[in-house]
């Protein structure tokens, strides 16, 4: 049913994924026009930098949106390529899922690894699984997109924020002619280090100082994200301080960032593998 299925003009990304019985998971379906057709939704005053750290609250649906908003505009003149908080491990699955026609077999492998069957912090949401797919549409529609996993960490014993830090610079290094947006949580862009109970942390946007990125932290008014803090679930959050219009502004309510993007809401996604399947 599911050969037949994919062979149709609609696809939908729908599916139920093992661990040790079926989850099921939602996603959003199209047509084969939308899929090559390319509708960006419009992201004024971003900074002119070739590399662009955005820290955020993992877990909501409009970070991830912003995201790709980015990619899409930046994509209609240049090279841009999305840097994720994901384990390096999972760059072979980012890369066969771009290259795909992003039906249901190909979203089951992308979501087969232990980054989304057993994440639950905000990275492996229903909203980061969508920003996935909205890059391989743009990149299938002929874009200069590409997506890569920042986390080296996997088989290591580095601290997170050095490990974030070299696969930036690998992958900079590897590409000097893309301009990079990252997305991760609001500690790693930071490029000032912070206390971290007795211990000094180096951020990862402090590691990558010679490199000049701009730092964007992701601002937000009141609403939820998914996160464990402690207990896994829907956070309620209070709106951050700062300037209140939605958009781009400069400085920043948090230290280590020079720039700030409001959000206009911020609403929890849950992970990608307990989202409801959608009636038929």
């Amino acid at each position: 049913m599911e050969n037949r299925a994919a062979s149709r003009a609609c696809i939908g990304l729908a599916m139920a994924v093992a661990i040790a019985v079926l989850i099921p998971l939602a996603a959003c379906s199209r047509d084969a026009a939308e899929a090559v057709a390319v509708d960006c939704a419009a992201v004024s005053g971003a900074p002119d930098a070739p590399l662009l750290l955005f820290g955020e609250m993992h877990g909501s649906q409009e970070a991830p949106a912003l995201i790709h908003g980015l990619a899409c505009s930046i994509s209609e003149a240049r090279e841009v390529a999305v840097g994720l908080e994901i384990s390096s491990r999972n760059q072979p699955l980012l890369e066969a899922f771009m290259a795909s026609a992003g039906a249901a077999d190909d979203v089951r492998k992308l979501i087969a690894s232990d980054f989304w069957q057993r994440g639950r912090d905000g990275r492996s949401s229903v909203a980061m699984l969508r920003l996935i797919e909205d890059l391989r549409a743009l990149k299938q529609a002929g874009r200069p997109v590409s997506l890569f996993a920042v986390d080296d960490q996997p088989g290591t014993n580095l601290e997170r924020n050095v490990a974030i830090a070299n696969g930036l610079r690998r992958f900079h290094d590897a590409h000097p002619d893309a301009r990079i947006i990252a997305l991760m949580g609001n500690v790693h862009a930071r490029q000032e280090s912070m206390w971290a109970g007795d211990a000094m942390l180096t951020p990862s946007g402090k590691l990558l100082a010679d490199l000049h990125p701009v730092s964007v932290l992701v601002s937000y008014p009141a609403g939820t994200i998914w996160a464990c803090a402690p207990t896994c679930g829907i956070q309620t959050l209070t709106a951050a301080r700062g300037e209140a219009a939605p958009g781009f502004h400069d400085g920043s309510s948090m230290g280590g960032y020079s720039r700030t993007y409001r959000l206009a809401s911020i609403t929890a996604s849950p992970p990608a593998v307990e989202s409801e399947k959608p009636a038929p």
